[in-house]
């Protein structure tokens, strides 16, 4: 017998599939909790990516993410959109790899030097992304939450047990950071020609 779930992977989830998905992962049905993983471990992982690089860190931070998720599922009110409130569940996640891992995270090395832009081939958000992986671990993570996210300081500050005041610093260092490196590749690649 075929299973009851319309859900077809590939297909976009349309409001109906999505509801039936997350009315079969409050039943704790294990094929709609994979299907709802499927659909949505894609767009998590890029989420995560831009604050954690390295695939294992991102994929444990992800799968930690989607249990709570999964635990919680019954907290999901259906207001809003569901991508959004899953999105928040995976930030807290972050933040909490970031907490337990942040002696190590801080003592790794930067990588060495910066790639050559493609200049003409890259979209400018992307080399601004890929750029964030520069910034030191704590920087990185408060830049991504703040600017590309649009948490607040304050919420950040909860998340990642820091003061605002520590927030902000961060914002402006990374910004400052971000500059000098985006000087930097301006400079190579202007040398290149």
């Amino acid at each position: 017998m075929e299973p009851q779930h319309p859900y077809r992977p590939g297909a976009a989830a349309e409001p109906d599939h999505l509801a039936l998905l997350l009315e079969g992962c409050r039943r704790h049905d294990r094929l709609s909790q994979e299907k709802l993983y499927m659909h949505f471990f894609d767009k998590m992982l890029a989420v995560v990516k831009r604050t954690f690089p390295d695939q294992d860190a991102a994929i444990s931070i992800l799968n930690n993410g989607f249990l709570r998720a999964f635990t919680k599922i019954g907290q999901y009110s259906g207001s809003g959109s569901f991508e959004g409130w899953l999105r928040r569940i995976i930030h807290h996640a972050a933040a909490d790899y970031f907490r337990e891992h942040r002696q190590q995270l801080e003592t790794a090395p930067l990588p060495p030097h910066l790639p050559l832009a493609d200049g003409h081939d890259q979209a400018a958000y992307k080399e601004l992304l890929q750029l964030l992986h520069y910034l030191p671990p704590a920087t990185r993570m408060v830049i991504n939450l703040f600017i590309i996210e649009g948490y607040a300081h304050k919420e950040i500050g909860a998340m990642l047990s820091i003061s605002t005041g520590t927030s902000k610093w961060h914002v402006s260092e990374g910004k400052r950071l971000l500059k000098e490196l985006l000087n930097q590749q301006y400079e190579r690649t202007r040398t290149r020609y």
